[in-house]
């Protein structure tokens, strides 16, 4: 778990994102990222995170995250 408050960085910084995948041993084309907020996606696409953002249709959100599973990042 990344606290920002216990890191002392928050979202957008690309930091809080770098220390999210250096604590889960992944690197970013491994992971997806879901936020309601834009303005937090670019730095987290900049470490090759895939990005999505939520909108009020869960639905919607739920499909583009299966979309990303079956569509998986190069290797």
């Amino acid at each position: 778990m990344i606290l920002s408050e216990l890191e002392g960085v928050r979202r957008p910084s690309p930091a809080i994102y770098e220390r999210a995948l250096d604590a889960l041993g992944l690197i970013g084309s491994g992971c997806a990222f879901v936020d309601d907020h834009a303005e937090n996606l670019p730095p987290a696409e900049t470490l090759g995170i895939r990005t999505v953002h939520h909108t009020s249709d869960p639905v919607a959100t739920a499909a583009i995250l299966e979309s990303l599973v079956l569509d998986p990042a190069p290797a």
